[in-house]
């Protein structure tokens, strides 16, 4: 047989059945079977494709001697012996994804009881690549490290709650897995931070790290990783020491306790992330002056940062007032193409500002300023400042703003035809005040006549009802009035197409 046709045959049946699609296909893992029983050629690349992944350790226990009771629990009810062993070798090589589900039940301790009595030195399943431990049993933990081998590339994590046992058994993974490039722990608590940080620091080619608190020594070893792509991380109410994060092309997301704490952080601090994404758990009401402007020095080349968000993880409606002068740092930032301060109170930054950053920042595809709360402060920016963004930030395609949409003048002064935006999908006001719904409508329509919705604030304060009814209304005549234009558009341009022939004819 040519030696290239059992990876031909292993193409074909994870076509027929791919285990890694999230629903089960039954019908493609019967097929599988039944070509692994067709001929020896097809056995080995077929049993390759129905272990590669598992959900449960109910296979190995099936194939190694196990049955399933009474109560449909499996058990074994003898002792392994050389022959079974085997047999739990020849199967355990081929899988390449585990998943311990955080509904194992208290027969799973036996199991893992038993496997750990493996015979071969070294991890139960050699080529596991991707492992997903989900369970918060803490009797489980203490075997985790069977399950961890140097083929080991990927390991996530998910206690509720944390003990000795448990911080004992992850401080120790490093040297069972050296080569891992993916560890995630999103719901690390303080109380585990050594436990973490120790295992981190023993990983050199962590390309994404997505955990909870970690330590001075762990933050500087991160911060040296030139493979690192994902870094997520949370600080604690502590003034940080000298940290310097290296890799350009890591995606940072920091969990902040308040922005004065973030604030406090990042006094010694240097990025060269091209992406800063910033979650607050509260707003303490003593947001900053200088935020952005010492945001701003973190930076060697602040230039660089493509994509930069602060974001509320517990929605309330706390205002944070930013002005057109806290601001003003983020103009240095002229490569950005993602801006995200939609939980913000944006009351205060005006149309001179919004005509700055437009001109500094021309590259923006999504902004969103103060869009997301029910404010009740009137805002400085106009449609003129919408407008200043429109004509000059020509890539934009998703806009969100809290501005006043009322017009002092005429509003025909604000159609221009350069500030046409044919990119807009999304554009969201907020609880944006908002005058004549026929004006707005007939200049929205004009300026971003490709947009699906303007979205607004819903269901607010009494106060705010008027504005939502307003707002919904131009919803209500935003695509016919598109319609007509366009209509208009092509009218014309038939008419003077017909008169420009006439013309030539004569």
């Amino acid at each position: 047989m040519h030696h290239w046709i059992p990876d031909i045959a292993q193409l074909i049946f994870e076509f027929i059945y791919d285990p890694i699609r999230t629903e089960e296909d039954r019908e493609g893992r019967a097929t599988v079977v039944g070509l692994a029983r067709t001929c020896r050629a097809f056995q080995d690349p077929a049993l390759d494709v129905l272990w590669a992944q598992l959900h449960s350790l109910d296979a190995l226990v099936l194939c190694s001697g196990g049955k399933r009771d009474s109560n449909n629990n499996l058990i074994w009810d003898r002792p392994l012996y050389d022959a079974d062993w085997r047999i739990l070798a020849q199967y355990g090589k081929r899988v390449r994804t585990l998943t311990i589900s955080p509904q194992s039940n208290t027969l799973d301790i036996s199991t893992m009881q038993l496997l750990s009595c493996f015979p071969v030195p070294g991890p139960i399943l050699p080529n596991l690549t991707k492992l997903n431990w989900l369970s918060d049993r803490e009797d489980f933990f203490p075997f985790l490290r069977r399950f961890c081998g140097p083929s080991l590339t990927s390991l996530s994590l998910s206690p509720i709650s944390w003990s000795v046992r448990k911080c004992a058994a992850i401080a120790s993974l490093a040297p069972s897995c050296p080569l891992l490039k993916e560890f995630t722990c999103v719901n690390a608590e303080d109380s585990s931070m050594q436990a973490i940080s120790e295992a981190v620091v023993g990983w050199n080619r962590l390309q994404v790290l997505q955990v909870g608190p970690l330590d001075e020594h762990a933050l500087t070893h991160a911060g040296s990783l030139q493979t690192l792509q994902d870094l997520r991380f949370s600080i604690l109410d502590l003034r940080s020491p000298m940290l310097e994060f290296c890799s350009s092309s890591a995606a940072m997301k920091i969990s902040i306790p308040s922005p004065s704490s973030f604030y406090l952080f990042i006094q010694n601090i240097h990025f060269s992330t091209q992406r800063l994404h910033l979650f607050c758990e509260r707003y303490d009401g003593m947001f900053p002056e200088l935020f952005f402007s010492r945001l701003k020095e973190c930076f060697r080349n602040p230039g660089e940062l493509l994509e930069l968000g602060l974001v509320k993880t517990i929605h309330h409606n706390r205002s944070i007032i930013l002005s057109s002068i806290m601001l003003r740092p983020l103009v240095s930032f002229k490569g950005l193409n993602y801006l995200n301060l939609a939980d913000l109170c944006t009351s205060h930054i005006d149309d001179t500002f919004l005509e700055e950053m437009a001109v500094s920042c021309p590259n923006l595809h999504d902004l969103y300023l103060g869009d997301k709360g029910r404010w009740l402060i009137a805002p400085r920016a106009t449609f003129d400042g919408v407008v200043s963004l429109l004509k000059h930030c020509h890539q934009l395609s998703s806009l969100g703003i809290f501005f006043s949409a009322t017009f002092k003048s005429d509003f025909t002064d604000v159609l221009q035809a350069d500030a046409v935006n044919l990119n807009i999908r999304n554009f969201s006001v907020g609880a944006s005040p908002i005058g004549d719904p026929m004006n707005v409508t007939v200049v929205l329509s004009s300026l971003i006549p490709n947009a699906i919705r303007i979205s607004h604030c819903a269901q607010g304060s009494a106060e705010l009802r008027d504005m939502e009814e307003r707002w919904d209304t131009v919803n209500t005549w935003f695509k016919s009035f598109v319609s007509a234009r366009k209509h208009s558009w092509e009218q014309g341009w038939l008419e003077g197409k017909a008169g420009v022939e006439k013309s030539a004819i004569a």
